[in-house]
């Protein structure tokens, strides 16, 4: 058995000798080349389709999750404004900028509402009610956000 060296090109073994290697598929042109143009315009059309569709998700998702937050501040200002009732009995309402200065809420409360309109409370002769203008920032509109509802907006929802 002779050795074999580097130099002599592997055409020249015998076929014994050759290393068997598996077979080359052709490949077309179009493949070896990258995308096309065509093939990269769809596909940003196809990201740019899936980004409108999850950020009109996400944007619904945000002004609900803003509104419930609005209700919920309102809830905990009502409450403390109760107590504080039941302390200050034939006072007047308190604002939340007292409420939160005498420390019936939390010194983390935010005086403001999620689109930055304050939150107001009135107190009736049994009743109170804190509100927000609502994502519109106007008062006396359809968006308006009123803790407890009042039965004529809970009907008409």
């Amino acid at each position: 058995m002779q050795p074999i060296h580097f130099s002599e090109a592997s055409w020249a073994l015998p076929d014994s000798r050759r290393r068997k290697s598996a077979p080359r598929v052709l490949r077309g042109r179009s493949t070896s080349r990258g995308l096309t143009l065509v093939e990269l315009v769809i596909t940003i059309t196809l990201i740019g389709v899936l980004t409108a569709a999850i950020s009109i998700g996400v944007i619904g998702a945000q002004k609900r999750a803003s509104v419930q937050a609005a209700k919920t501040a309102c809830n905990t200002a009502r409450q403390a404004t109760m107590q504080w009732k039941a302390v200050h009995p034939g006072e007047d309402c308190p604002s939340i900028e007292q409420l939160k200065a005498e420390k019936d809420l939390d010194t983390g409360f935010n005086l403001k509402d999620p689109w930055g309109s304050p939150y107001k409370l009135s107190c009736d002769s049994d009743e109170i009610t804190c509100s927000s203008a609502g994502p519109d920032r106007k008062e006396g509109t359809d968006d308006d956000i009123i803790v407890p509802q009042v039965e004529a907006q809970q009907s008409g929802k």
